[in-house]
């Protein structure tokens, strides 16, 4: 199903200039227009972008954008999973994700943003424990790009999908990094939308994995409702967790030094400026 088409916004989009240092962005899927004009219409300091084909393993022969900044961001190709209990696809996953940390390392972008992945039917336990091996032999890599770990919805075996599983690997791999994605976190059960539940969450993470770990938070709204388990992003304020749950994100203070990307939907020629106007909206009023 797909969200409801947006309405326009009357007129011209007026944007306020980036005056509070605030980092945020999109992810850019490249079409017609270049980079450049992209960042220029959507007012944007921070992006995050395909190396590739995101159903490929196969290494990009594209020639990537040049960005003005460098808070660039590689989403990993949707085929990856490192806790998959198929040898072919955890031997090419894990080298894909290498190959894919050396790209924004020779780039000198932030890093790789990388699923937990899936045991395919076969337990949590047996996901966590490939997912284990496979950061060992990832992080045997001398490469400086950050390897960044996104929490997952819970669909499947729930592996990834829970605060306790990020404190496990922070624990083992203390080398990695993290990503929080806003519609996966409210699917897995975590409501947003009380700000007493929304601040105890960030605040337990802090306690558990220093605050520059965090690295990124993806700001989507859930089409599906809370503990769903459903992975489905909406526009914000036209989801499931509102805009009173953005609210109670953004006024956490650590929270606004974050990178913030969307991954809203685009299903109009608007669609991103009307969801980034949402949110510089909230982050101003915030301050």
């Amino acid at each position: 199903m797909k969200p409801k088409r947006l309405p326009l916004l009357g007129g011209a989009i007026h944007l306020k200039m980036n005056k509070n240092n605030y980092k945020l962005g999109v992810h850019l899927f490249r079409g017609g227009r270049s980079v450049l004009e992209d960042i220029k219409l959507l007012r944007i300091n921070t992006a995050q972008l395909f190396s590739g084909n995101p159903r490929s393993y196969k290494p990009t022969n594209e020639k990537l954008p040049i960005f003005p900044f460098n808070s660039v961001f590689i989403h990993a190709p949707y085929v990856v999973n490192i806790a998959s209990p198929d040898e072919k696809v955890f031997n090419l996953s894990i080298k894909k994700v290498v190959e894919e940390l050396r790209l924004a390392e020779e780039l000198g972008w932030e890093g790789l943003i990388i699923h937990p992945g899936s045991s395919k039917k076969m337990g949590k336990e047996v996901a966590k424990k490939n997912f284990f091996k496979a950061l060992e032999k990832i992080l045997e890599e001398d490469i400086k790009a950050k390897l960044i770990i996104e929490n997952s919805a819970g669909e499947g075996d729930g592996w990834g999908s829970t605060l306790e599983d990020f404190y496990s690997i922070y624990e083992e791999f203390p080398a990695v990094y993290f990503c929080i994605d806003t519609c996966h976190l409210f699917a897995a059960g975590y409501n947003l939308k009380n700000p007493r539940v929304c601040q105890s969450i960030f605040y337990s993470f802090f306690e558990n994995i220093p605050t520059e770990k965090l690295v990124l938070i993806h700001v989507n709204d859930s089409h599906f409702p809370l503990g769903s388990h459903r992975d489905q992003h909406a526009h914000i304020g036209k989801g499931a967790i509102g805009i009173g749950g953005f609210k109670n994100l953004l006024s956490i203070p650590e929270i606004r030094k974050i990178p913030l990307i969307l991954e809203t939907p685009k299903d109009t020629p608007m669609a991103d400026l009307y969801n980034l106007h949402t949110i510089r909206k909230i982050l101003e009023n915030s301050d």
